[in-house]
């Protein structure tokens, strides 16, 4: 019998390539490459979309005002969610001055 030594963190990437490959697998099984299906994202793939850390990622969940799924011990995302999440936080009006944006602000965030 043979035995191989890896070191820890080439082992950890091969099993990340191999979650990749298997992910990508049952999504061709399921057919489920459509445009229509979900999009999930991991942690650093949201937080180069949202141009955060993953420290601000990590306090948004703490923080409940992020949604988010944990498989196999990886957290993910659905992009609608935080696409709907983000919509919500806007402010929807063209303020003309300091004082009526800052009025607008308040009334959005529940302050009175």
């Amino acid at each position: 019998m043979e035995v191989i030594t890896i070191d820890s963190r080439a082992y950890q990437s091969l099993i990340d390539k191999i979650e990749r490959i298997a992910e990508y697998v049952v999504k061709k099984e399921d057919g489920s490459g459509n445009s229509d299906r979900e999009i999930w994202l991991d942690s650093h793939e949201l937080a180069n979309l949202l141009k955060i850390s993953t420290k601000t990622l990590q306090r948004l969940r703490k923080d409940k005002l992020i949604s988010y799924t944990i498989l196999r011990g990886r957290c993910l995302y659905k992009l609608s969610e935080i696409e709907r999440g983000l919509n919500e936080r806007l402010i929807s009006c063209d303020p003309q001055t300091l004082d009526e944006f800052r009025k607008n602000y308040l009334l959005e965030n529940g302050f009175k």
